[in-house]
């Protein structure tokens, strides 16, 4: 079994983090594109880090802790961005034009 690379915490995700990716060739951004992105990201490094302290690797639980913490808030930011985008959405088409 390979090593896996060491956790670096980098806080709380927030939406003003979300925010701060480069903008796209068309230059606009697609927040919600970069908020599913950053939960990806994420959640992979939870998983890695859930991995790490199973094979015995790592001995913070602390740490993995804080990853899986940190993931499970991403999603659900990114889950209040899409129910947000869903209703408005779902506005537009009970308008009548």
């Amino acid at each position: 079994m390979s090593a896996l690379p060491p956790i670096a915490t980098t806080g709380t995700p927030t939406l003003a983090a979300a925010t701060q990716t480069q903008k796209s060739p068309g230059g606009d951004r697609n927040l919600f594109l970069d908020l599913m992105a950053q939960a990806n990201e994420d959640q992979i490094r939870s998983d890695q880090a859930i991995q790490s302290l199973v094979s015995g690797e790592n001995q913070d639980v602390q740490q993995v802790v804080m990853e899986v913490v940190k993931a499970e808030m991403s999603f659900q930011i990114f889950m209040e961005v899409r129910n947000q985008i869903v209703d408005s959405y779902n506005e537009l088409m009970r308008m009548q034009f």
